[in-house]
């Protein structure tokens, strides 16, 4: 059994750019990024904002009619009226009747996945029209367009917990630019699969974990990378010799500080991950009802469970409209997803003559009924019991798979999270503060409290009544930088 050693304490910014070799890279991203995202401009020295419900993301109750302080980057203050001293040459905006959150943070996300099977041919190989190296090229090249579906989202952070190794570059590039979300990244995935289709012939995501040796080495060199975690993807928890493998990958990821974030949907592989340390369980367990061992387990190592709720049946929802039984819901009203990603899922049903659709499969895509079968009630109950015990959980959609958008995806998940039973109220922090924690950059963000960076929400509608008024973000602030979300434009 393996317990690190290690503190689960958040990394402080300067940590986090040191780590990252931000400094080199800042000056000229900075200078580039201004333009990247519209309505990005040159902020004033000093805004407050004034007048708004605030829900801060500690969990603590709301403080109506708040004023924040923002200065360049940071929040310098925090309260109600005549709490804050207010430099006279202040912007100050009037926000009354408006609700504010901190910013959410997606924390599973994909970089290299499309949302459609275009980047999963063990879904559904479509290579031959869509090469993957293409593809894969072309995310390396364009993250961009991500970015601003996340922030229109209000998103301001997101982790990406499996991928190939230039997701790592990520954290330093997007932290320099002022028109990016904030972004904590795993690399390449640890695993017992052989599979070879997600690769290419010059980079991996996938790693055959085939020996203990193979296991620390590449630990080893994502620790080099900069990579904030290992993800093991799937284990083999009925070998003993393959969980020595696991074993030592975990040992190794405490010797180097890193944490062990494992996909792991079966009770029996999640409890052998908490065994060896895992932090973050980034799916459900989907098999059967948790049970006291596995809450005790959670509890001991301080897991957060992130349940991903929605992202099996966005599969069904991209393979129906690859069918062409029936378009994809995009859901979308303001307009956040990226021009590709739309023309790929409006125009999927191109592939309907692919030979993937079987005539039972198409008949499975026909009776599957996107407003009842979108949800697993194993999935569900074990959600609501984690929560029942008062174990952290946090928000992540795993968008990037075929189905799953990023951005917008992360509404469908908090309302399936609230269907579960979890209040509203309570879901903000875990929309917030809890995903940056897992990112391990709470002490930089995921609350509205003074000497945080300044990344919020400001909502039409009140989040504790329903988790749904999240949709009416009216604007974001991204590291001090205050966004229009209906101007919000792709790269």
């Amino acid at each position: 059994m393996i317990h690190s050693n290690k503190s689960h304490a958040t990394m402080d910014l300067g940590k986090f750019i040191q780590r990252f070799a931000v400094i080199f890279l800042a000056t000229g991203l900075i200078m580039g990024a201004s333009a990247c995202t519209m309505g990005v401009e040159q902020a004033p020295e000093v805004i407050v904002l004034r007048g708004a419900t605030l829900f801060d993301g500690t969990g603590g109750e709301a403080l109506a009619n708040s004023v924040i302080v923002v200065e360049d980057d940071r929040i310098t203050c925090v309260g109600a009226e005549g709490d804050c001293s207010v430099p006279a040459s202040a912007e100050e905006i009037d926000v009354s009747g408006k609700y504010i959150t901190p910013g959410l943070v997606d924390a599973h996300v994909h970089f290299f996945q499309t949302a459609f099977f275009d980047s999963r041919p063990d879904a559904m190989d479509l290579r031959d029209s869509l090469p993957y190296v293409e593809t894969m090229a072309y995310q390396r090249q364009n993250p961009d367009r991500y970015y601003d579906a996340y922030l229109c989202s209000g998103i301001t952070g997101v982790y990406d917990v499996g991928g190939f190794p230039w997701s790592v570059d990520l954290q330093a590039s997007a932290e320099a630019d002022p028109g990016a979300p904030h972004v904590a990244a795993a690399g390449p995935l640890v695993t017992p699969s052989t599979m070879q289709l997600l690769n290419t012939p010059a980079d991996k995501t996938l790693v055959t974990l085939d020996s203990e040796e193979t296991g620390r080495s590449t630990v080893k060199y994502l620790s080099a990378l900069g990579a904030t975690g290992v993800k093991l993807w799937q284990l083999d928890d009925d070998s003993e010799e393959y969980m020595n493998r696991v074993e030592a990958v975990a040992d190794e990821a405490s010797q180097q500080g890193m944490q062990v974030i494992a996909h792991a949907t079966s009770l029996s592989q999640a409890k052998a991950a908490m065994r060896n340390g895992t932090r973050l369980l980034v799916h459900s367990v989907s098999n059967m009802d948790v049970d006291q061992e596995f809450l005790d387990l959670a509890r001991e190592q301080g897991t957060i469970y992130t349940p991903t709720l929605v992202v099996s049946s966005g599969y069904m929802l991209a393979y129906r409209a690859a069918a062409g039984v029936a378009g994809y819901p995009m859901n979308d009203p303001m307009q956040c997803v990226d021009s590709k990603t739309r023309d790929q899922l409006t125009g999927a049903d191109r592939y309907s003559d692919h030979p993937r659709f079987s005539e039972g499969f198409l008949q499975a895509l026909s009776n599957f009924n996107p407003e009842t079968d979108r949800l697993s009630e194993q999935d569900l109950a074990n959600l609501k019991a984690v929560y029942d015990a008062g174990l952290p959980i946090a928000v992540g959609t795993d968008a990037g798979n075929p189905g799953t958008l990023h951005g917008p995806s992360i509404f469908d998940e908090m309302e399936a999270m609230q269907q579960a039973g979890i209040p509203a109220a309570d879901l903000i922090p875990m929309a917030t503060r809890n995903g940056a924690d897992a990112m391990q950059r709470l002490d930089d963000f995921g609350t509205v409290e003074a000497g945080k960076m300044a990344n919020l929400l400001i909502l039409d509608e009140d989040p504790s009544a329903d988790i749904a008024n999240m949709r009416s973000r009216q604007r974001v602030m991204i590291k001090g930088n205050l966004l229009q979300v209906d101007q919000i434009q792709e790269h």
